[in-house]
């Protein structure tokens, strides 16, 4: 049993430094960048998701809404 955790440990890290050139450069520009890069680009974490998933939950109900309405009126 403690060998299936650590080879699904395993498995994990081997993605992640696949993933990347060098597994070790993201992660060493990623600890500067966090203690005040001042001229990085804005990653766009500071978005309102909440606000943004609303907008668009409202804007495919309407969508739907029109499609039902047009099909109906189609019908009749």
């Amino acid at each position: 049993m403690s060998s299936s955790p650590s080879g699904s440990a395993g498995a994990t890290a081997a993605p992640s430094a696949s993933s990347g050139e060098g597994g070790a450069a993201p992660s060493a520009t990623a600890s500067p960048s966090a203690q005040g890069g001042g001229d990085l680009a804005e990653t766009g974490s500071s978005a309102p998701v909440g606000l943004l998933s609303g907008v668009a939950a409202a804007l495919v109900a309407a969508g739907g809404y029109l499609v039902l309405r047009r099909r109906r009126a189609s019908r009749g």
